[in-house]
Formats: structure tokens, C-alpha cells, sequence
């Protein structure tokens, strides 16, 4: 039975030729293809400075054509009924984020913008503080008043809201009021590792509570603990043993990371990983839960 695959974040998309169908970096079409059902959500991303609206319209535009390229191996896709045609098709589907509000001008103008261009996933702030809310690694703020008027047109217009990157005020702030559930695409769990873009277990607790989604990020830094595949293992246990069965799942952040753990080159890897998880003796349901199911069935509810 082939392996499925659907990941929450990578930044393959701002790595020079976004898309390739065959490349050096960690994420190719022809890799990622060997899985089945697969799919990928790619993050439009770029560093504080060197972001803005003119910045998202070049990196669309620029994906857009790769995309055109490759259309015979992979579709666009803006929701699950797309994914599941894509799978039909036996291609993979590759869905839209944008990694940081600043992006897309902190607006709800330009949020709308990018809806119509195919966005269905924003992080609200990336490493410093925005007009939004406050970030993990900046001051810790919580979410500004603009950010609430942000986060609520989010989810009128079925853009899942990914908390990743943002504080730990700026998280709960928004679970507060959170009219569908909500995601954090590419962390893991703080009590393993103690790093501020970790989650504490009561987040995680909420997470699943909201019915949202996280995704285990293979940023070595925010693994600790050898840094190999047995910690990313160890970090989904720790998930798991918090209710997070139907909620966890893969937020790679390939491609924006600046190694991999022992043992995973790329994408073509992430097999030993599903293997790793099957040595634990869980069940090969909950294993295709982790790497697919759980994912697709976040972005029914919060996307459609």
C-alpha cells in the first residue's frame, strides 16, 4: 500500500525556481509524487525588509508559471474536494500559504487579494511583531485590534488562520474567539524542547479541544533531543499522549530549515519516518492519520 503524504509548511516555493519538477533542495514534484494520496501546502514567504504586497504578487506570479510548467504531475488546489481530484488524478496537490500577514499588507483588503489568487492558509506574523499581533520571538504581544479584524474576516472567507510563529498571548487571544478551528502549521511541543516556537501542553490541549491542527516541524533546533528521527517520534507521542490523535500531523518546514535530522535527507525520507511510527507499534490507521488524514480532514473544516 503506497504512502500517503500531506504537509502543512514548506517554504520550497521562495527557494529560487519555486516549484521544480526535479531540483537539489529538499522538496521536488518528482519525489514528492512517489507518495499516494500526496500533497503539499507551499508558503509564500519573504524575510521582514524584503516583504510587502509587491513582494507576494512576484513570488505568486513566479510559482504561478512554475506551476504551468508542471501541470501534468501536480494541480493547484483550494480545497479538499480539489485535493481528493488531484489524488484521483494521481498527482499531488499543492495548496497556497502565505508565511507572515506583512505579505499581504496586514489587511483585510489585501487578504482578500490573495483569497482570490488561491490563499487558504496565513501565518499571521512570521519572527518580529506586525500590525497584527505579537510573535514568539519578539515581544509577546497579543493580537492587535487590526489583527482581530484580520482574523475574523479569516474565517468568514474559510482561510485557516496558523498560529505558528505567533505568541503565546497572540494564540490564546485568538482561540478566544475562534469562530473554526485553527492551526499551527510547523511546531512542536515546548516540553521536550524549550524553544519559543514550541507549544506548552496546555496550547496543545486547546488545539485539540478547538479541533484544530498541528503540524511537527523537522527544524532541528526545535526537536532537540538527537536531533534524529527517533526525536521527531518522540515528539508525536508527546502529542499524542495529549489528545492529539485527529489533530497532529506534518509540518515539514523543508526547504526553511537549515538542516534535517540524521536520517532525513528530503521528502524522500519521510518514509523512514512512517516506518519509525509503525516500529512503536501504532497502528498503521493512526500512522496514516499522522501523515495525511488529519490534515485533510483540518482543512474540510476550516477551509472546505
Amino acid at each position: 500500500m503506497p504512502i500517503p503524504y500531506l504537509d502543512a509548511h514548506c517554504d520550497t516555493v521562495t527557494r529560487g525556481r519555486p516549484i521544480r519538477r526535479c531540483g537539489e533542495l529538499h522538496l521536488d514534484l518528482e519525489r514528492l509524487r512517489a507518495y499516494g494520496p500526496a500533497g503539499q501546502i507551499m508558503a509564500i514567504f519573504a524575510p521582514p525588509g524584503r516583504d510587502g504586497e509587491d513582494a507576494f504578487e512576484r513570488l505568486y506570479a513566479a510559482a504561478a508559471r512554475e506551476l504551468n510548467a508542471n501541470g501534468d504531475i501536480a494541480a493547484w488546489i483550494t480545497s479538499t474536494d480539489e485535493l481528493d481530484a488531484a489524488a484521483e488524478r494521481g498527482v499531488p496537490g499543492l495548496l497556497l500559504s502565505v508565511e507572515g500577514a506583512n505579505l499581504l499588507g496586514c489587511s483585510v483588503n489585501g487578504l482578500r487579494r490573495g483569497y482570490e489568487k488561491g490563499v487558504r492558509m496565513v501565518t499571521l506574523c512570521w519572527n518580529e511583531d506586525n500590525a497584527l499581533c505579537g510573535s514568539a520571538r519578539d515581544t509577546g504581544a497579543g493580537l492587535k485590534e487590526r489583527g482581530r479584524e484580520f482574523v475574523r474576516e479569516c474565517f468568514a472567507l474559510g482561510v485557516a488562520v496558523d498560529l505558528s510563529h505567533a505568541s503565546e498571548k497572540t494564540f490564546y487571544d485568538v482561540l478566544e474567539t475562534a469562530e473554526r478551528p485553527v492551526c499551527c502549521s510547523h511546531s512542536d511541543a515546548r516540553a521536550l524542547c524549550d524553544h519559543s516556537r514550541n507549544l506548552w501542553d496546555p496550547q496543545i490541549r486547546l488545539l485539540a479541544e478547538n479541533d484544530g491542527f498541528c503540524g511537527l516541524n523537522l527544524c532541528t533546533d526545535f526537536l532537540g533531543r538527537g536531533r534524529d528521527i527517533d526525536a521527531v517520534t518522540a515528539h508525536a507521542e508527546h502529542f499524542l499522549s495529549l489528545g492529539m490523535e485527529k489533530n497532529l500531523g506534518l509540518g515539514t518546514d523543508f526547504d526553511g530549515i537549515p538542516e534535517t535530522p540524521a536520517g532525513i535527507r528530503g521528502v524522500e525520507s519521510m518514509g523512514e519516518v512512517y516506518e519509525a511510527m509503525l516500529r512503536k507499534n501504532w497502528s498503521e490507521d493512526l500512522v496514516r492519520d499522522i501523515f495525511y488524514n488529519n490534515l485533510h480532514d483540518y482543512l474540510r473544516r476550516a477551509v472546505g
